[in-house]
């Protein structure tokens, strides 16, 4: 059994080489494995800077002096590193291949830290976000794509991406105890800064062959053309919306939620601060245990069950004032939410046409990180005048909309298999 599974991996690591996507050419399985360990790491990475924030802002406010206006410009700025990173993920691996894009990104996310982790004037801080979202994002795209290049792709992109929920659940406690026991709550990006520079070192050692290099010899003239294909694809952008609204719903809950319990349900932002984490471990034990059941029963029909107990369990959290019981319903909330990310990229790669696969994934996984900064932009910019009550509808409205654009996926991708079984009873009257 484990000769088997090395030689799959073997295999498909060499078919992978034909391709942008590609791992390093000549990959052996233990190079393999150290590349799933290396972007599982840095996927971690994304998930400890994501979930830290949303139990910051209490702190930072104070320490600024600054409203909730103020504050949430920190997600704008953090949407355009992510944006950036979408629009030049293809270009930047076609000069410096998979691993370099990895090894760069994560560079570029430990600048972002640097400028943070010493209580920088404001309008620094503020700006250090725009260097971790699109390090972050850089290394999103590539870690998706090498992943979906593994066999039984669904299984290790829940694996992946549960490993990100893991951060998510560390980075709460962390945070939380920091701010909480001391003033010195920046220091938390210290450590971030120093498992940055551990994700660097890693991810270049496990991709040294070839680091810095093309993944094919042509991908520099190819790049543009494979752009222009992701970008004319109908089917991508309704799967980048998709992931724009499910990630900014995800981030924007875990981001607002201690501000949330503390302004409208009077919460001890020393307690409260933990809940974040519960809802975090919901999301990471979603795409552990659901990964296998949803593809079994199949995956558009189960992300609507899914959905349809999301709204129902944030109605809840909306309407029942009890910290505890909205302790259970978020949790129960990521349980649920969690495989829709994972799932929509396996799906996503079931649905568009071969020759444009990597470029769709990079720009899908990037854009719709997108999202996890525009909302929680949106959502605070709101509530600094209307207060974070607004979290709540706008989660109902975010949930609808990922509701709407799956079903508009699932219409369209049996419309094309529709179309292609006519095309080949056709072909073959001929």
């Amino acid at each position: 059994m484990q000769e088997k599974s090395e030689k799959d991996l073997e295999t498909q690591a060499t078919e992978a080489n034909a391709s942008p996507a590609s791992l390093s050419a000549g990959a052996t399985t233990r190079e393999t494995i150290g590349r799933i360990l290396s972007t599982n790491f840095a996927y971690f990475m994304g998930g400890l800077n994501d979930a830290a924030l949303g139990v910051l802002i209490p702190y930072i406010q104070p320490s600024y002096n600054v409203n909730l206006l103020q504050v949430s410009l920190i997600y704008l700025i953090n949407f355009a590193g992510w944006m950036t990173a979408s629009f030049t993920n293809i270009h930047i691996c076609s000069l410096i291949g998979t691993g370099g894009t990895l090894v760069f990104g994560a560079i570029v996310q430990c600048i972002g830290y640097a400028l943070i982790c010493w209580a920088s004037p404001f309008p620094l801080f503020v700006a250090a976000f725009y260097f971790t979202g699109c390090g972050v994002g850089l290394q999103d795209a590539q870690a998706n794509i090498f992943t979906l290049s593994l066999p039984k792709p669904h299984r290790w992109l829940g694996i992946l991406h549960a490993i990100y929920g893991v951060g998510t659940v560390v980075a709460p406690l962390i945070a939380n105890a920091l701010a909480s026991s001391t003033s010195y709550w920046y220091r938390y990006y210290l450590i971030t800064l120093g498992l940055g520079v551990v994700n660097t070192v890693l991810l270049a050692w496990t991709w040294k062959r070839g680091l810095f290099r093309p993944n094919v010899h042509n991908a520099r003239d190819t790049a543009g053309s494979e752009l222009r294909a992701t970008l004319s694809s109908g089917t991508v952008w309704l799967f980048n919306m998709f992931f724009f609204l499910y990630v900014g719903a995800e981030v924007t809950s875990g981001g607002w939620l201690v501000q949330f319990l503390v302004s409208v349900r009077n919460g001890d932002p020393e307690k409260v601060g933990y809940i974040a984490s519960a809802y975090w471990g919901g999301l990471t034990l979603g795409r552990v245990t659901l990964a296998d059941i949803t593809h079994r029963f199949g995956e558009k029909r189960m992300i609507f069950i899914y959905i349809v107990l999301a709204i129902a369990l944030q109605l809840m959290f909306w309407l029942i004032p009890h910290i505890i019981t909205d302790a259970i319903m978020i949790c129960l909330l990521g349980y649920f939410i969690g495989p829709f990310y994972p799932v929509g990229l396996y799906v996503l790669t079931e649905t568009v046409p071969q020759n444009v696969q990597n470029g769709a994934v990079g720009f899908a996984a990037s854009v719709g990180q997108g999202g996890s900064a525009a909302f929680p932009f949106l959502t605070g910019s709101i509530a600094s005048r209307a207060g974070v009550i607004v979290l709540q509808p706008v989660m109902i409205s975010l949930l609808v909309g990922i509701a709407f654009l799956w079903g508009l996926i699932h219409r369209q991708s049996v419309t094309q298999a529709g179309c292609r079984v006519l095309t080949f009873m056709f072909k073959k009257g001929e």
